[in-house]
């Protein structure tokens, strides 16, 4: 059994290894992955040995808080008034912290008095951030460290240092001993401990707000279904009535009205009336579609006229919308090959930074034999370290990446996969469905499937891009040959039964080839089960295949290309963050611990510390959301194959009162023919509309309602030159 959690209080990547730690020793789990971006657990576990409410309990103990996502938990979310309340304690620690050193570093006009001032100031500080504190307790007492230990031992080191120099300035002040008082005043650092644990904070919040980015691409496919629906309902009378009521109170089986404007939130059956559809969310297909009684509706899709009663049969999770946000978010969760280093180094870093910063207050106290430079650059090591960054590296890629994907319909199914698609050089297409339209249409005497109108460009791409393209197919060796050519693939294996493709995925692979294998996810499960990476074409309620590790929502292989695109250059910004999360490591923990002082004289204040290791965290961050402006429709739009898709027309005379015709120039293929009549056909008002390929024309018969310029607005709409 699978099931996903919402994991609270996680703050860095040692956090995600202390709450997998503590699941893993219940008996019964098979897996644990937890995403610090989603803050998103996915165990799979034996439920006769073990249940959801344990590995709660398991999660709290560790210090973390824990609640199953699904049914009602979906509804829990975080009060508004605590999220006011962490903002106003945010501005009260920095307004608090910004009089503390104007107090700090100004004039002593009373050096008791100064003194005590600081220590009252700080402590509002503390109160406000005794998170830290309480987290950092609760890691330690479980048995694992994360970033809260550094923040709160830097800062109660801080904090207690002071406590000892504010008593000896009161016990030198009474004894009227004012050089010493002078001394120790000179050494307080109440603000270092407020303004570590202020600055910690900003850059924690700055962090969730780029964090929060990173999910825009994921929380914007929900935001395509209304908030509110209307529900048809029979009283006791059998009179009919509409209520309004939110998505989740929809249970399969229910009536809803759907309006001109409005989007599906459920998947269902149209049970009265008709509508135009834009599917192109789902399908890819930019054509809107006309539905009528009898007809299926997917979720997510909108219409653009009429109006229609939808029998609800997909409702909730079960609805093709929520699968694909599910299926995104759970891949979020899995973990790329790439972040292995990253977490076995996360595990092990707090422990090696409190050693390092140990040894370096002892070094400088022997070195220097001055307890206060000893004590300033043994703190600062403490606080500049990161592990966010290292914690952050990945996930927040992964989940921008994916996020991408889901919006141009392409479905990863874990991190791994993604990772994978990168190092494929070979591409082994099934040709019935994925190669071809897998529609049969009848040419004299002849039967021929039609090539897909995308499959020349998609071919000669990724033969651009250095990848071999292989055909497979049962078709015999003439008809295979045909495809082959019409389609561009660089080899073709034909006459084959099913069960020998799973057969060729193999031998390619012994010739040291990395295959992805793309096909329809039915006949094909053994060879996509097989390759190193398996792309399923897959389109409305098919996205849950689940021989495949990647499903194209739009059947187009075109998309094959978006997909090794974004993968290649998901796992670079991948690469990238883990250089600079390293680098600043490894830069800014000698230069911490004084290494450049008796060099250059640099040296950090602990406050400086602070600021770099939330700096770091943000860097990553803002990274990753550069993902969002990768061009994956780069070459995309070309002419398929060479074919003259990109009609441009042009008026002609018309005929009798409601027949419109125009000219068509560059109208070569049936797919511009039925593409321009499909799209007229769809606007309100329009008869009939037939397209000539012989002549070059389209008629189209309107009930005289529809203007010659909304004609053309729907054909430069559909992506047609006009």
């Amino acid at each position: 059994m699978k099931k996903s959690f919402k994991v609270t209080g996680m703050s860095c990547a040692n956090c995600v290894a202390n709450v997998e730690k503590a699941v893993r020793k219940i008996e019964g789990i098979k897996e644990v992955n937890v995403n610090l971006v989603e803050e998103l657990m996915l165990v799979s576990f034996d439920e006769n040995k073990t249940n959801t409410d344990a590995i709660e309990e398991a999660v709290k103990k560790a210090g973390y808080g824990a609640s199953l996502i699904g049914g009602e938990e979906k509804k829990k979310t975080v009060a508004k008034p605590e999220k006011d309340y962490k903002i106003y304690g945010l501005i009260a620690s920095v307004i608090i912290i910004i009089a503390l050193m104007v107090i700090a570093m100004g004039p002593k006009w009373d050096i008791s008095t100064n003194a005590l001032l600081q220590f009252i100031l700080v402590i509002p500080v503390l109160i406000i951030n005794r998170h830290f504190f309480i987290n950092a307790f609760k890691a330690l007492r479980s048995g694992g460290t994360n970033m809260d230990v550094l923040v709160s031992l830097g800062s109660s080191c801080a904090l207690i240092y002071s406590l000892f120099g504010l008593f000896m300035i009161l016990i030198c002040c009474e004894k009227g001993d004012l050089e010493h008082a002078e001394h120790y005043s000179m050494n307080l650092y109440f603000d270092s401990a407020g303004m570590i644990l202020t600055l910690v904070s900003v850059g924690k919040y700055l962090e969730s707000k780029s964090k929060r980015k990173t999910k825009d691409a994921i929380e914007g496919l929900i935001d395509m279904c209304p908030k509110k629906i209307i529900r048809i309902v029979t009283d006791k009378d059998g009179n009919e009535k509409e209520e309004t009521v939110a998505p989740e109170d929809i249970k399969k089986g229910d009536v809803i009205l759907i309006s001109k404007g409005e989007a599906a939130s459920v998947d269902g059956t149209i049970i009265f009336g008709s509508a135009v559809f834009d599917e192109s969310a789902i399908t890819g297909e930019s054509v809107a579609v006309k539905k009528e009684v009898g007809d299926e509706v997917i979720s997510a899709t909108m219409i653009k006229d009429g109006y229609v009663r939808v029998k609800a049969e997909g409702v909730g999770e079960e609805s093709t919308l929520m699968k694909i946000v599910k299926m995104t978010k759970e891949a979020g969760a899995t973990k790329a090959p790439i972040a292995r280093l990253a977490d076995k180094i996360s595990g092990i870093f707090v422990p090696v930074i409190i050693v390092l910063a140990i040894i370096t207050f002892v070094v400088w106290l022997i070195i220097s034999k001055d307890f206060v430079t000893a004590f300033s650059n043994g703190i600062c090591v403490l606080v500049i370290s990161c592990p966010c960054a290292l914690g952050l590296a990945t996930p927040v890629a992964i989940t921008v990446g994916m996020g991408i994907g889901a919006k141009k319909g392409i479905l990863f199914k874990s991190a791994e996969s993604l990772e994978r698609l990168k190092n494929t050089d070979t591409v082994v297409f099934d040709k019935t469905g994925t190669v071809t339209k897998g529609i049969v249409s009848v040419e004299g005497e002849v039967s021929m499937d039609e090539v897909r109108e995308t499959s020349p460009l998609a071919m000669k791409l990724l033969k651009e891009m250095g990848l071999e393209t292989v055909m497979l197919t049962g078709d015999k060796k003439d008809k295979a040959l045909k495809i082959a050519e019409e389609a561009g693939v660089s080899s073709v294996r034909y006459e084959l039964k099913p069960e020998d493709k799973a057969g060729i995925v193999k031998e390619l692979q012994s010739e040291g080839k990395k295959v992805l294998m793309v096909g329809d996810g039915i006949n094909d499960a053994p060879a996509l089960a097989t390759a190193e990476v398996g792309m399923a074409m897959g389109a409305g309620k098919d996205i849950a295949i689940e021989c495949a590790d990647v499903v194209l929502m739009h059947s187009d292989l075109l998309d094959v290309i978006r997909a090794i695109r974004l993968s290649k250059k998901t796992i670079l910004n991948i690469k990238e963050n883990l250089f600079w999360a390293f680098f600043y490591n490894v830069l800014m923990i000698p230069v911490a611990a004084g290494v450049m002082q008796p060099l250059i004289g640099l040296k950090l204040n602990p406050m400086i510390g602070a600021a770099c290791m939330s700096l770091s965290s943000i860097c990553v961050c803002l990274n990753a959301l550069r993902l969002m402006s990768v061009r994956l429709d780069k070459d995309l739009n070309k002419n398929y194959n060479g074919i003259g898709c990109e009609c441009n027309i042009e008026k002609t005379e018309s005929g009798e009162e409601g027949m419109i015709s125009f000219s068509v120039n560059g109208m070569m293929c049936a797919h511009c023919k039925k593409r321009v009549e499909d799209t007229l056909k769809a606007i309100d008002g329009v008869i009939s509309a037939e397209a000539d390929l012989e002549k070059k024309s389209v008629s189209v018969e309107t009930d005289g309602s529809v203007s010659e310029d909304t004609l053309k607005a729907a054909v430069k709409e559909a992506g047609y030159e006009v």
